[in-house]
Formats: structure tokens, sequence, C-alpha cells
């Protein structure tokens, strides 16, 4: 695996139709350096994020995980240089996240800074993929295309790039969508 120069693509679900996709340019390497780069460049977010993965001796994962902080609107500047300090003086987040609780390693990060946890929720990642989508998004290559796949393909299948969720597709179904191709 590497990484080298190029940009980074962001694609975050903000609860519309199609997922927001923001670009920037790689500048490090380190994904979590460059993610904060892009919400302090992109987004003008002050943004501590420490990422990492913990390989066991037999190549699982023993862990992974991370922390993304960011300061709200009109935070004091204040909070900013105790938050850059905490973040370059914590040990690395796979150590923390392999001997701590996540509210220790909270802790970490936060020491110097007054704050309470006000609620807790269980993340995850669930995908809005649909057959919908899939549908509109092979009417979107247009009738030429969609005939080339109906004379050439016994079956069609589309894959999710988020979630590997597969769509499959007769012949009979591309003839529909063909039909569904605004000229």
């Amino acid at each position: 695996c590497c990484i080298g120069k190029g940009n980074m693509y962001v694609l975050r679900d903000v609860g519309g139709e199609e997922p927001y996709v923001g670009i920037a340019n790689i500048v490090s390497g380190e994904v979590a350096e460059d993610i904060a780069s892009y919400y302090a460049n992109s987004e003008q977010v002050p943004t501590v994020c420490a990422l990492g993965v913990l390989v066991d001796r037999d190549r699982t994962c023993a862990c992974s995980g991370g922390a993304l902080i960011q300061l709200l609107p009109f935070a004091d500047p204040a909070v900013t240089e105790i938050l850059e300090k905490n973040a370059s003086s914590a040990p690395p987040i796979t150590k923390m996240l392999a001997e701590k609780s996540l509210e220790e390693i909270l802790a970490v990060y936060l020491e110097g800074i007054e704050y309470d946890v006000f609620d807790e929720i269980q993340n995850g990642y669930e995908c809005n993929c649909s057959r919908e989508r899939t549908d509109r998004a092979l009417v979107s290559l247009g009738k030429k295309e969609l005939t080339e796949i109906y004379e050439s393909e016994e079956k069609t299948e589309m894959t999710c790039q988020f979630c590997g969720r597969k769509y499959s597709y007769t012949k009979q179904e591309i003839a529909k969508l063909i039909k569904e191709v605004k000229a």
C-alpha cells in the first residue's frame, strides 16, 4: 500500500439525495493528518484527528478507532492551544484504544478543558443504497449504453461502493429501464 501525492475525496451523507463530496490535496499521506487538514482548509473547522489500527501478531486487527474533535464556532482560542498541546503529547491512539476506556481517552484529549458528557450514542454505518438508486444510476447511463448492456449481458449486476450490497438485473429489467430513459 502506498500513499503519495494526489487528492483525497471526502464523501459525507448529509441527509440529501446524494452524498456531499469534498476534495482536498493529500498533505502528508497520514490519513488523520490529511482529514484534519481537509477540515481546517476546506470547511474552516479546527479539528484534531487521531486514527489507528493495532495489528496483532497473527496479522488480525486487535483494535482500531480514533478521535475526532472539532471546535464549535466562536470557541475561545485558548481551547485550541490546549487541544493542540494535548494531541501532540497524547500517547499513540492504538495504545490508548488497547489499554483505556473511551472516557479515559476523551480525558487525555480534553485535559485542562472543562467538559460534561451530556449524551452517549452508539454509532455505526448504515448504508442508504437501494434498488431505486441503482435504477437511477443505470438510467443515467443513457439509452445507447443501456442498450449495449442489454445486448451483451444476460444478467447485469451492480455493487454498492459503500456497503458491497449487490443488485442484479435481468435482460427484461434492463429493457424496462431503457424505456425510462428520457431522449
